[in-house]
C-alpha cells in the first residue's frame, strides 16, 4: 500500500492535530483518513488494531504498510523522546511541498503529453490515406509512442516507490541517475532528502552516530547510501568533526553548508544549522525543477516537429506525381 505524497501530507497533519489534542495513538488511528483510499483505511484500521493490543507505534505502522522504513525509524526514535507532534508536524510539511512539486511538473507536461499524442495519429496518415499500411499497422505506429512514453514513465515512478517501500533497487536507481541533467537534479534531491531523514533522527534524540547510517538507508542512490555510513563509521573513531567528516566522505560537498554545519556543531545547534541549510537547499532545487519543467514542453514540442515532418515525408515518399 504506497500512498501519494499528498496523501501522506494529509495523514501526517492528521496525525499532528491528534498527537496535540491528546488523543491516544490506538484512538486517533481509528478516527482519522477519511478521505484516504480504502487500502489506507484499512492499513489504519489495522494499525490502531495492533496498537490496542500492546504493539508499539513504528511496529504497527510499518506491519500494516502504513509507514515506509524510513518514517517508521523516525517514528521509534519521536515516540521514544514525546516528540510525536513536531515530527508528524515536519513530515505534513515535507510530504505537501512535494506534492506542490509534483503538481507543478505534471500540469505543464500534460499538455506537450496530449500534443505527442495528436502528433503520432496525424504522421502515419499519409501512408494509410495511400494504402501502404492497413488500419492495424496505422494503429500500431499511431497509438505506440505515446503507449511506450507512459508506460516507460510509469514502470520508473513504479519502481521508485518500490525502493522507497522496500529500500532496494540500486539498479534502478543507477539508471535514473544516469540519465543527462535529470540524472544530476536527482542526485541533489537525494542529497537533500538523506540529510532531511538524518535530521528527522537527530531531532528525535537519536545520536549522530546511529543517525547517519539509518538516514542513508533511505537514500536510493548506492554511492550516496555507502558515504552516509562511510562517515558514520569514521565519527565512530572519534578523531575528526561532523561538518569535517561530512565534507570528507562526500555527504556534504557544498562548502557554504560545511561552513554552516561546523558553526553549528560548535554551537551545540548542529540540527538548527541542517534544517537552515536545508531551507536553501529547497529554495534552489525548487528553481532547478521549475527550470527542468519550462524546457521539457520545448524539447517535447521539438521533437514532434521532427517526428511530424519524418513521418509526412516519408508517408508521400512513395507518392508518383503524374507528368
Amino acid at each position: 500500500m504506497l500512498l501519494t505524497t499528498r496523501q501522506r501530507s494529509q495523514l501526517f497533519s492528521q496525525l499532528a492535530t491528534m498527537e496535540h489534542a491528546g488523543i491516544a495513538p490506538a484512538q486517533a488511528f481509528s478516527m482519522i483518513g477519511g478521505d484516504l483510499p480504502t487500502d489506507a483505511r484499512q492499513a489504519l484500521a489495522q494499525t490502531a488494531a495492533l496498537l490496542a493490543k500492546g504493539s508499539d507505534l513504528a511496529k504497527a505502522g510499518q506491519s500494516s504498510g502504513l509507514w515506509l522504513p524510513w518514517e517508521a525509524r523516525s517514528v521509534r526514535a519521536a515516540a521514544m523522546s514525546g516528540r510525536l507532534e513536531p515530527l508528524y508536524k515536519h513530515l505534513g510539511e515535507h510530504y505537501a511541498s512535494r506534492a506542490q512539486l509534483f503538481d507543478r511538473l505534471q500540469s505543464r507536461l500534460i499538455f506537450p503529453f496530449l500534443i505527442l499524442t495528436l502528433a503520432t495519429f496525424v504522421a502515419p496518415f499519409p501512408a494509410l490515406f495511400q494504402g501502404t499500411i492497413g488500419l492495424g499497422g496505422y494503429l500500431l505506429r499511431a497509438a505506440g509512442p505515446p503507449l511506450l512514453l507512459y508506460g516507460g514513465l510509469r514502470v520508473l515512478a513504479f519502481a521508485y516507490r518500490q525502493q522507497l517501500a522496500r529500500e532496494t533497487g540500486a539498479t534502478w536507481a543507477k539508471l535514473l541517475l544516469a540519465i543527462p541533467v535529470l540524472g544530476g537534479l536527482l542526485a541533489r534531491q537525494q542529497r537533500r532528502d538523506g540529510l532531511f531523514g538524518l535530521l528527522l533522527l537527530l531531532e528525535s534524540g537519536v545520536p549522530i552516530l546511529e543517525a547517519l547510517p539509518l538516514a542513508g538507508k533511505s537514500i536510493a542512490d548506492p554511492l550516496l547510501r555507502t558515504r552516509f555510513a562511510g562517515a558514520a563509521a569514521a565519527l565512530a573513531d572519534g578523531r575528526s568533526a561532523v561538518a569535517d567528516t561530512l565534507n570528507r566522505y562526500g555527504v556534504v560537498d557544498d562548502p557554504g553548508a560545511v561552513a554552516l554545519f561546523a558553526s553549528g556543531e560548535a554551537a551545540g545547534r548542529l540540527d538548527e544549522s541542517i534544517r537552515h541549510q536545508l531551507r536553501q537547499w529547497d529554495t534552489q532545487l525548487e528553481l532547478q525543477w521549475d527550470t527542468l519543467a519550462e524546457w521539457l514542453p520545448r524539447l517535447f514540442y521539438a521533437g514532434i516537429a521532427i517526428f511530424m515532418a519524418w513521418g509526412i515525408v516519408s508517408g508521400y515518399r512513395g507518392i508518383i506525381v503524374p507528368d
